[in-house]
C-alpha cells in the first residue's frame, strides 16, 4: 500500500465532453434529517484522508458513435476524483476507450453490479446526501432507477443480488463526524433501515452478500492498520469475527461460483480465496501476487477472470481465475488516468456464485 494525497480540480474529457459545472460534496441536510455538522468530506481508501479538493460534476458526457446498441456485457471503472463511472467493453485487449459513462457522481471507492446485473453506485458526492445510486441493467450504463440515501456514513461499497427487489449490503467506510464505519442494509423501497457496526471496525472494505443472504465485511481495525473479517448470520447481528483470516490489512471482496471468498490484501498487494467463514475460514487458494496496487477486485460471470484496478499506474489489470492460481493476461488504461486515483471495478454480468 502507498499512502497519497491530491489536490486536483477535474473534470473528464473523453470523447466529446458537453458541458460541466463546478460542484463539491455537499454539507448540507440530507432528505432523512442528517444534520449539516455529521457530514464528513469523503475519504479514499488509498489515503484515508480527506484532502481538500474540488471535483466538478459532468451534465452531459457524449462518446460519439459509442452511446446506442450498448452491450450487455463489459466492465464499469470508477477513478475517486472524476464525476463518473465508464463502462468498457467486456474483452479490451485492444485498449479501446470507455464506450459509456454514467454521470452526476463524485467520490466514488467502489461500484458493485448485483445478481440481476443492475449497477449500484455508491455516491457519497451527491448534492444532498450521501446515497446509492441503482441503474437499470442488463444494458450497460443504464438509466437510473432510484438513488437511496445513507444516513449512517459514507458509501464505498454494495453488493446485493437484486438491488431492486431485495436487500443491499452497503459498506460504509467512515461514519459521521469521522466515526468507525459500518455495514448498513437496504431496500430500493424502503431506505437503509439496519446498521450493523461491531468492535472491531475502523474502516469499512470490501462487503460480500452470499444468494443466501449471510454478509462479510473486511474491515480496517486501527489507524494503523490490521484487518478482520466480519460474518453476518442473515446480514444482521452483531456479527462474528472471523477466524483462519490471513490477510495483514483491508481490501475490497467477491464471492466465487463455488462460495469461495476472493479477497485482496492492499498492503501485501496479493489475493486469498477462503472457503466457510461462518464464522472460521479455510485458505483454498493464495496468496496469488497482483501485478499492482489494487484495493478492488471483482469475478465475472464464468469465474475464470478476475479483474482488478491498478490505482498506482492507472490500470485495469486482468487476471485469469482459479483457486490453483490467479495469473496476470492483459491491462488497460484509454480514459484513466492515476492522478485521479482509479479505484472501484464491477463487472456485467457479475459472478453468479
Amino acid at each position: 500500500m502507498r499512502l497519497f494525497t491530491t489536490a486536483i480540480c477535474t473534470a473528464i474529457a473523453i470523447g466529446l465532453l458537453a458541458g460541466c459545472a463546478g460542484n463539491t460534496a455537499s454539507n448540507g441536510t440530507s432528505p432523512l434529517g442528517l444534520s449539516p455538522q455529521l457530514r464528513t468530506a469523503p475519504i479514499s481508501v488509498f489515503d484515508d484522508v480527506a484532502p481538500p479538493r474540488a471535483v466538478s460534476v459532468i451534465h452531459s458526457l457524449m462518446l460519439p458513435g459509442k452511446n446506442t446498441n450498448l452491450p450487455k456485457k463489459g466492465t464499469y471503472v470508477s477513478e475517486f476524483d472524476t464525476s463518473s463511472v465508464l463502462g468498457y467493453d467486456a474483452n479490451n485487449k485492444g485498449n479501446q476507450g470507455p464506450i459509456c459513462a454514467v454521470q452526476g457522481v463524485a467520490f466514488v471507492n467502489d461500484i458493485g453490479v448485483d445478481g440481476q446485473d443492475n449497477l449500484m453506485v455508491p455516491n457519497p458526492g451527491s448534492a444532498s446526501s450521501n446515497t446509492l445510486d441503482i441503474h437499470q441493467g442488463p444494458t450497460m450504463c443504464g438509466k437510473l432507477i432510484g438513488s437511496i440515501p445513507d444516513p449512517y456514513g459514507q458509501p464505498s461499497d454494495a453488493t446485493s443480488p437484486n438491488a431492486v427487489t431485495g436487500q443491499i449490503a452497503v459498506g460504509n467506510l467512515v461514519g459521521n463526524a469521522s466515526t468507525a464505519g459500518s455495514l448498513s442494509i437496504c431496500t430500493l423501497k424502503g431506505g437503509c433501515t439496519v446498521n450493523l457496526t461491531n468492535s472491531a471496525y475502523f474502516h469499512v472494505g470490501g462487503v460480500a452478500m452470499s444468494n443466501a443472504g449471510d454478509c462479510w465485511i473486511d474491515v480496517k481495525t486501527s489507524a494503523s492498520g490490521g484487518a478482520e473479517l466480519v460474518y453476518y448470520k442473515g446480514c444482521a447481528g452483531n456479527g462474528a469475527v472471523a477466524s483462519g483470516f490471513k490477510q495483514t490489512y483491508y481490501g475490497g471482496m467477491d464471492i466465487d461460483k463455488s462460495g469461495n471468498l476472493v479477497i485482496i490484501d492492499d498492503k501485501a498487494e496479493d489475493v486469498y480465496i477462503y472457503s466457510g467463514c461462518a464464522p472460521a475460514c479455510t485458505v483454498v487458494g493464495g496468496p496469488f501476487a497482483l501485478k499492482g496496487e489494487s484495493f478492488w477486485g471483482k469475478l465475472d460471470f464464468a469465474n475464470n477472470q478476475f479483474t482488478a484496478v491498478d490505482r498506482t499506474d492507472g490500470l485495469v489489470d486482468v487476471y485469469s481465475y482459479s483457486t490453483k492460481n490467479i495469473s496476470f493476461i492483459y491491462s488497460y488504461n484509454s480514459g484513466l488516468s492515476a492522478s485521479l486515483l482509479p479505484n472501484g471495478v464491477g463487472v456485467n454480468p457479475r459472478s453468479k456464485q
